[in-house]
């Protein structure tokens, strides 16, 4: 068996969840080998990475197959899972995302660890000569979903906050188109009202940009394209 394998089974008898630290003693295993699987693990949507008491805890979500994401040349099945946490949480579109794309041919080069706000791009996949770089944002919740206020309601309107959430995508979307002019560039964003409204007031300027917008539904599938298109 594996690691991950030996890490699916033991948390299976741990329903309340284990950290990283717990896993590698009762496993025998390096602290850093069993991190870095749990966090691959957690991007495929197969467990969660739970940091509301301040300790990281891994918990199996629901029965599910593994492998969402491609090492690059394994295919990815159509029906893998595409929720790593509820809809609409940045992770939840990302996986979606990821899931859908590698159901269009597209080669998964990158997946990045949002849960652990890791930096970077956070999808990059190819089909043939094509790269496509993706930033992801969820839709801002109601309340506090980690830390000490975790479960109280934030002072922020969300429909204000996605405004924030699109703003810092689209820089860093800039940046992206900056670095690489022949690369794809993307924002992916959940299928929301608000996210609806605010690109169909800039979608042409992202189109001067030449940054793709999409709004993303549960099943990964963009139902609206903003800005550039792939034959600009």
């Amino acid at each position: 068996m594996t690691i991950r394998d030996d890490i699916v089974e033991l948390l299976r008898g741990h329903p309340a969840g284990l950290s990283d630290a717990e896993i590698a003693n009762r496993l025998g295993k390096l602290h850093q080998q069993v991190n870095q699987r749990c966090r691959q693990m957690a991007r495929e949507g197969l467990l969660e990475r739970d940091s509301a008491t301040g300790t990281i805890i891994n918990r199996l979500l629901a029965a599910q197959p593994p492998a969402i994401v491609s090492s690059g040349n394994t295919p990815i099945p159509s029906d893998a899972p595409v929720n790593a946490r509820s809809w609409p949480h940045e992770s939840a579109v990302q996986a979606a995302l990821v899931s859908w794309l590698a159901r269009e041919q597209w080669q998964i080069l990158r997946v990045a660890d949002t849960e652990e706000r890791e930096r970077g791009v956070d999808v990059i996949a190819k089909q043939g000569d094509t790269r496509l770089e993706v930033e992801v944002k969820g839709y801002p919740a109601t309340t506090y979903s980690r830390g000490a206020k975790a479960g109280e309601p934030k002072p922020t309107n969300p429909g204000v906050q996605a405004s924030h959430w699109l703003a810092n995508a689209i820089l860093k979307a800039m940046r992206m188109r900056g670095a690489d002019a022949n690369t794809r560039v993307a924002i992916a964003l959940p299928d929301m009202p608000r996210y609806d409204s605010l690109l169909h007031e800039i979608g042409h300027s992202l189109r001067g940009a030449r940054i793709e917008a999409w709004l993303i539904s549960e099943d990964g599938q963009p139902r609206k394209r903003f800005g550039a298109t792939p034959q600009n």
